[in-house]
């Protein structure tokens, strides 16, 4: 993706295009097989559920890691708006996960 009047993203942010080839997050995540101490007894039953569910734990679980409530209220939103549609109108799921994909290569996002 451009720099440019098109993205909104000028110069004067400091974002470049190799950042934007290849964008390294600003949060660090937290890794499923290296969850801190501290955090651990909080998020370790959300990341079980996410496994359980997709085989993997999402990007977005671990950069929202850091804050394990965050993580446990992105779920309850996520389980009302999709996961309950799961079972009631697949057809909708089948068109929310095309029009991710056609953002993401819209907008050439590959993190």
């Amino acid at each position: 993706m451009a720099v440019n009047e098109k993205t909104g993203l000028t110069p004067g942010m400091g974002v470049t295009e190799e950042m934007m080839a290849c964008p390294v997050p600003r949060v660090p995540f937290v890794a499923p097989g290296s969850l801190p101490e501290d955090i651990r007894e909080e998020l370790g039953p959300s990341y079980k559920w996410a496994m359980e569910m997709w085989g993997t734990v999402p990007r977005f679980f671990q950069m929202l890691g850091h804050a394990p409530v965050a993580v446990e209220a992105w779920m309850l939103l996520d389980q009302k708006l999709r996961i309950n549609r799961l079972k009631t109108d697949p057809d909708y799921i089948r068109i929310m996960e095309l029009v991710i994909v056609k953002t993401a290569l819209l907008t050439q996002c590959n993190n």
